[in-house]
């Protein structure tokens, strides 16, 4: 089944969620060279808080751009067939089954990995940006591209998926819509 728009396809994709937040609470053990189950090990109950916390902004800016989007609890769902009572149970059925798509989920060496790399700038940014587009605050999102920035030393949004970048800067959310769906006229 082909996707309504870009919208939807932008805002389903999880990278952002899952990676960010799992190598900003994990960045001590990145860091020290410790190998742990990213996904298993890495996600605890306040890594799945904050998961919670930027899958709710997510979806209500891509809400308000009229694009309704799976949480990140019907994504797991949807895409691999798996709901467990919470998000920490998820991920490591999701690692730990013999079919898990988890399992080989390596470490990141470094914080300089694409789980932050790409993820930041193609991920949260345009997130944070569509939301302040869209009048949708994104604090959970931006203190966590604040938390990168401050850690890494990089200005992801100099480079990243801003809305001047998209050519849709300055645009209401009406008028992102209309180039969703019709294109640059």
């Amino acid at each position: 089944m082909a996707a309504p728009n870009i919208l939807y396809t932008g805002f389903t994709n999880a990278n952002a969620m899952l990676h960010v937040a799992n190598c900003v609470a994990n960045a001590g053990r990145i860091e020290s060279g410790e190998s742990y189950k990213f996904y298993a090990e890495g996600v605890t109950p306040a890594v799945a808080r904050l998961y919670e916390a930027i899958n709710a902004e997510r979806v209500a800016v891509a809400a308000a751009l009229g694009a309704s989007v799976p949480t990140l609890a019907d994504w797991f769902d949807r895409v691999y067939g798996v709901r467990e009572m919470t998000l920490v149970e998820t991920c490591r059925r999701l690692t730990y089954n013999s079919d898990g798509p988890y399992q080989a989920t390596g470490t990141p060496k470094s914080l300089d990995h694409k789980f932050i790399t790409e993820d930041v700038p193609t991920g949260l940014i345009p997130m944070s940006a569509l939301g302040a587009a869209a009048g949708v605050g994104t604090p959970a999102i931006d203190a966590l591209i604040e938390v990168v920035r401050s850690m890494t030393g990089k200005d992801f949004a100099a480079g990243g998926r801003t809305l001047e970048h998209l050519g849709i800067g300055g645009m209401d959310t009406t008028q992102i819509r209309r180039v969703v769906d019709e294109g640059f006229s």
